[in-house]
């Protein structure tokens, strides 16, 4: 038996794009969730990502996940500040009045995947970009694989 219409031939478009609107709605309202979960996760979604890669590497990438993290906050800061970015990270870890810090939740800088803090200077009217750095597993500046320094300035390149 062949299905049988309902409704006017006008009413059917309609029904069609409603039903395609409210599907599209709904994969962007996933796919947005997805996002907030993985962004909000982060640190150790990183590490069973690159679960088979070197030591080095792990910890390399997460370096510069992290910078481009507080690069980002440092972004919204100077946005909600007229322009004016802080002189320390730890502006960024103050509770707003929403009680949420630039980086949501969390009440502490990101440390390196040394445990040591990142270096930050603030720009400067010789420098206008913020500069995140963190020298490697040595502590060091200079090096080599895991005792190379990982620079922002450097990272603008990877855009």
């Amino acid at each position: 038996m062949a299905p049988q219409l309902t409704g006017s031939a006008q009413q059917q478009p309609q029904s069609t794009l409603r039903s395609w609107l409210v599907g599209a709605l709904l994969t962007c309202a996933i796919t947005l969730g997805a996002l907030f979960v993985i962004r909000w996760v982060r640190p150790s979604a990183l590490s069973g990502v690159l679960a088979h890669s070197s030591t080095v590497e792990v910890r390399r990438g997460r370096a510069l996940i992290d910078i481009k993290w507080i690069q980002e906050a440092l972004l919204v800061y100077a946005h909600e500040h007229n322009g004016a970015y802080p002189e320390q990270l730890a502006a960024l870890v103050l509770p707003k009045a929403d009680g949420k810090t630039y980086f949501g939740e969390r009440r502490e800088v990101p440390l390196d995947p040394w445990n040591r803090a990142f270096g930050y200077e603030p720009p400067t009217t010789a420098h206008t970009n913020p500069r995140i750095t963190t020298l490697g597993a040595d502590g060091k500046p200079g090096g080599d694989g895991e005792n190379a320094d990982i620079d922002s300035d450097t990272l603008q390149l990877d855009r």
